[in-house]
C-alpha cells in the first residue's frame, strides 16, 4: 500500500514535543544570518568608502567603488541566506553531512556542464578586477549606447537610450566600447557649396570656433579648445569642413558638438555662404496610355 504524500511530509517535521523548541531554534537561525548579512553589508559600505578615499579623486574611483560594493553586496546575501538554509535543515533532523558531500560533486560537475555559466563568471571577474566599465557607465555593446545600472560576477543590466532593460552574460561581451573614461572628443562636419568660396567659408567657421571658445558657459565644459580642422573632403556638389570639440565623459562632448554645429551653420548664412548644395527635383509628366514611361 502506498503511503499518502502528506504522512511522508509529516516525517520530516520534528516531534510534536520539541515544535516550540525547534520554532525557537529556527528564529534565532533567522536572526542570526540576518545580522551576518548586515554586518557583512556594514563591511561593504566601508570598503566602498575605502576604494573612494584611497582613489583620491581619480575619475572612475565612484563608479568601479559603486559596481564592487554591489558585487560584495550580493555575495553576502547568498552566502548568509545559504548557511541559515543548511542550519534549519540540520535543525529539523536532516542530515546534511550527505548534503554537503554533495554539493561538492555537484560543484564538479556544474564545472564541466555547466561551462556557460562559469565562463560568465570568469568574465565578470575580469571585467571587475581590469575596471574595464562600470556602474553609471556609457558603454556601447553591439552598436547600442546603453548605460551600466548594476553589474554581478555572472550578468551586467544596462538601459538603452528608449528606457528598454538588456540583461547580458558577462560572457557575452566581445567588443565593448567605454564613453565614460577620461576624455571624449567629437568632430562635426558642416557641409558647404563646392562652387562657394572655400576660404570665405574657412574665416566664418573660424569664428564660430573662436566665439564657443570665447563664451564662459562654454569654455568651463570644455578640456581644450575647440578647434577647425579644415577641409575634410570635396565631393561633386559640397565640401565638408570639420571642426572638433573636447570635453569631459559624459553629456557635455555632445551639447559641445550641438552647439558649434548651431554657430557655424549660422556663421556661414550670416557670410552668404550657401551650406550645402542646392537639390533640384525633376518631377516629369505621367504616362498615358500604351505610352511607356
Amino acid at each position: 500500500m502506498t503511503t499518502p504524500a502528506f504522512l511522508l511530509v509529516l516525517h520530516l517535521l520534528p516531534e510534536p514535543e520539541t515544535l516550540a523548541e525547534t520554532g525557537i531554534r529556527l528564529a534565532l537561525t533567522a536572526v542570526v544570518a540576518f545580522l551576518l548579512a548586515q554586518f557583512g553589508y556594514l563591511l561593504v559600505r566601508r570598503l566602498r568608502l575605502w576604494m573612494v578615499r584611497a582613489g583620491q579623486d581619480r575619475v572612475g574611483v565612484e563608479q568601479r567603488a559603486r559596481t564592487v560594493a554591489q558585487i560584495f553586496h550580493s555575495l553576502v546575501t547568498a552566502v548568509a541566506w545559504a548557511g541559515a538554509v543548511v542550519h534549519a535543515l540540520a535543525v529539523l533532523g536532516w542530515d546534511v553531512k550527505p548534503l554537503l558531500a554533495g554539493a561538492g560533486i555537484v560543484g564538479v560537475a556544474l564545472g564541466f556542464g555547466a561551462q556557460t555559466l562559469v565562463r560568465d563568471l570568469i568574465a565578470g571577474y575580469f571585467i571587475l578586477v581590469e575596471n574595464q566599465f562600470g556602474v553609471g557607465d556609457l558603454v556601447d555593446v553591439a552598436g547600442r549606447p546603453s548605460v551600466v545600472e548594476e553589474m554581478t560576477l555572472r550578468v551586467t543590466r544596462l538601459r538603452g537610450f528608449d528606457g528598454c532593460v538588456h540583461y547580458v552574460p558577462n560572457g557575452e561581451f566581445k567588443t565593448v566600447t567605454n564613453r565614460s573614461r577620461d576624455w571624449s572628443r567629437l568632430t562635426v562636419d558642416v557641409p558647404v557649396a563646392a562652387d562657394e568660396d572655400l576660404g570665405r567659408a574657412l574665416r566664418a567657421c573660424r569664428e564660430a570656433v573662436d566665439g564657443l571658445n570665447a563664451d564662459p558657459a562654454w569654455r568651463a565644459r570644455l578640456l581644450e579648445p575647440a578647434e577647425l580642422w579644415g577641409v575634410e573632403s570635396l565631393g561633386g556638389a559640397e565640401a565638408q569642413l570639420r571642426m572638433a570639440v573636447k570635453s569631459g565623459p559624459g553629456g557635455d562632448v555632445f551639447a559641445a558638438s550641438r552647439e558649434l554645429r548651431r554657430r557655424g551653420h549660422e556663421a556661414l548664412l550670416a557670410a552668404g555662404i550657401r551650406a550645402g548644395a542646392a537639390r533640384e527635383l525633376a518631377i516629369a509628366p505621367a504616362a498615358g496610355p500604351g505610352e511607356v514611361p
